[in-house]
C-alpha cells in the first residue's frame, strides 16, 4: 500500500470479491492439537464477517478437497448461543478457502473487543497485538466452540519505553515491532503501546509538511477533498493533549530509511490550509503544529539527508505547471525561519526556490544581465537569495527570495548594501 494519509473504513457486509491475496498477508492460524486451532483476529475478523483459512490449517477443518465454488455449512458456538457459518472455496482465479459467518456473530465480535473494532473501523491495516479466537472441534461434524481469549497483550502499555535516541536511522520492521504499530501509512495508532507513529515520508508523500523554527506543520489524514478535524487519526492528533495517546515523529529522507525526531506533543491548535489533493485539486487540509516533547529543538540532522529530501522534491516540482508551482510557493507557510540542520544550514523549502528562479526568467534581479551559463539541464544557471537571511529570522517566502548571479549573489553576502536589499524586496514583492 501507498503511504499515505488516507483511510476509509469499509463495509462491513461479507463480501471479499473485490480482495487480493495482499489484504490476507495479517492473517495468522495455530494448530495447538487434533482438536484445537488459534486465530489472531485481524482485519477481515472486524470488518468483513470472515477469515481466509490458510492451505495448512485446512485439514484441521477436514477440507482438503474442496472444489472451486464449493460450500460447507458449519455451526459456531460461543456461550451456549448458535451461530451459522460456513466454509467455501472461492471462484477466484487463484481460489481462496475461507470462513464466513452472519452478522451475529460479527457483533459478537465487535462487542467483546471493543477497541480493536474502533481500531480496526478507523482504517488502521494491521497490529501484531490483536486478541485471538481458539477453535475446539466438537464431536458433531462442522460444529466448534469459540473461545474469545482475554490476551494480556491487547492491554494497553501506559509505561511505554522506546530504547532509540532522536537522529537515529531505523527500517520499517524494526519500527513496527518497537511500536507494535501497523508497517504501513503515514499514522500509525498501536493500542498495545498507546502511541499514535507520525511519518512524514519526503520520497512518497502528497503532503508538504515542513519544519518551521522548531515547530513541524504536519499535514493531517486525507487524500481527496477537504478534510476533518474528526476523520480517524485526524481526530487522535487533535484530542491527544486530553487523550493520553503518545505521539512519535519519523521523517523519511531516503527510501526505507525511517530518522526518529523523537517523541513530539501538538505545539498549538490545528489551522486550515491549502493544498492540492491527489487529483491537483485544491482543497482545504488540516495543519498540526507540533514540537519535540520537553525540548526546544529537534536534533541536528546530516545535511545530506536534507538534500536528499529536496531532490526528491525538485523531481516533483520539475513535473508541476507553472501555475501549479506558483501556487505551492505562495501557499507555503508564511512564518519566519527554518530548521537548522547543522550549524549555520538552514533547510528550505524548494518550491520557493525554484518559483524564484522561474519569476526571475534568467535575469539577475539585482544586476539586470542574463544568467551567466546554463547548467547541465540548459537551463539559465541563477542562485537564490534570502533578502533577510534566515539565521536573522528572515522567512522561506516568495517575498523574502530573490534570484541572483553568483556574482551579486555574492555581493550581497559580503556587503549587504541597503540599496540593494530595496532593489531586491521591490522586484520580489508580489505585484497584485
Amino acid at each position: 500500500m501507498p503511504n499515505d494519509r488516507d483511510a476509509s473504513a469499509p463495509s462491513v457486509q461479507p463480501d471479499f470479491s473485490g480482495f487480493s491475496n495482499d489484504d490476507y498477508s495479517s492473517f495468522s492460524w495455530t494448530i495447538q492439537s487434533d482438536t484445537i486451532a488459534v486465530k489472531k483476529t485481524d482485519r477481515s475478523v472486524f470488518l468483513h464477517h470472515g477469515t481466509v483459512i490458510p492451505q495448512k490449517i485446512r485439514p484441521f477443518f477436514a477440507i482438503t478437497n474442496m472444489k472451486r465454488g464449493e460450500k460447507i455449512p458449519i455451526v459456531l458456538w460461543n456461550d451456549d448461543d448458535r451461530y451459522d457459518a460456513f466454509i467455501e472455496m472461492t471462484t477466484h482465479e487463484s481460489p481462496r478457502t475461507r470462513m464466513m459467518w452472519r452478522s451475529d456473530f460479527t457483533s459478537k465480535i465487535q462487542t467483546k473487543y471493543s477497541q480493536w473494532f474502533d481500531f480496526f473501523k478507523s482504517g488502521e491495516e494491521e497490529s501484531e497485538d490483536t486478541p485471538s479466537m481458539k477453535f475446539f472441534k466438537k464431536q458433531v461434524p462442522n460444529q466448534y466452540d469459540v473461545e474469545f481469549l482475554d490476551d494480556s497483550s491487547s492491554t494497553v502499555s501506559i509505561d511505554f519505553k522506546i530504547s532509540i535516541k532522536p537522529g537515529e536511522i531505523i527500517d520499517n520492521e524494526k519500527l513496527r515491532t518497537i511500536f507494535k504499530c501497523s508497517s504501513q501509512g503515514g499514522m500509525r495508532r498501536s493500542l498495545k503501546t498507546n502511541s499514535l507513529v507520525l511519518v512524514s515520508d519526503h520520497t512518497k508523500s502528497t503532503y508538504e509538511d515542513k519544519w518551521i523554527d522548531y515547530t513541524f506543520h504536519y499535514t493531517g489524514m486525507g487524500l481527496t477533498g477537504n478534510q476533518s478535524l474528526t476523520f480517524h487519526q485526524n481526530k487522535t492528533v487533535a484530542e491527544s493533549i486530553t487523550n493520553g495517546v503518545h505521539l512519535f515523529l519519523f521523517e523519511v529522507f531516503e527510501e526505507g530509511k525511517y530518522v526518529f525526531i523523537g517523541e513530539v506533543e501538538l505545539a498549538g491548535d490545528p489551522y486550515i490550509d491549502k493544498q492540492p489533493d491527489i487529483k491537483k485539486t485544491i482543497r482545504d487540509v488540516y495543519i498540526f503544529p507540533i514540537k519535540i516533547k520537553g525540548k526546544n529543538a529537534p536534533p541536528i540532522l546530516k545535511k545530506e539527508l536534507i538534500d536528499k529530501k529536496d531532490e526528491f522534491i525538485r523531481k516533483k516540482i520539475h513535473r508541476l505547471s507553472l501555475e501549479e508551482l506558483e501556487f505551492r510557493a505562495i501557499h507555503s507557510h508564511k512564518e519566519s525561519g527554518r530548521r537548522e540542520v547543522v550549524t549555520g544550514v538552514y533547510e528550505r523549502d524548494p518550491s520557493v526556490s525554484e518559483y524564484a528562479k522561474l519569476r526571475a526568467n534568467g535575469i539577475c534581479q539585482l544586476c539586470n544581465q542574463p544568467a551567466p551559463f546554463k547548467n547541465l539541464d540548459g537551463e539559465p544557471y541563477l542562485e537564490t537569495h534570502h533578502i533577510i537571511q534566515l539565521a536573522n529570522g528572515g522567512p522561506d517566502t516568495i517575498e523574502n527570495v530573490a534570484a541572483l548571479c553568483p556574482n551579486c549573489h555574492r555581493k550581497m553576502d559580503i556587503l549587504n548594501l541597503r540599496s540593494d536589499v530595496a532593489v531586491l524586496k521591490e522586484k520580489s514583492s508580489p505585484k497584485r
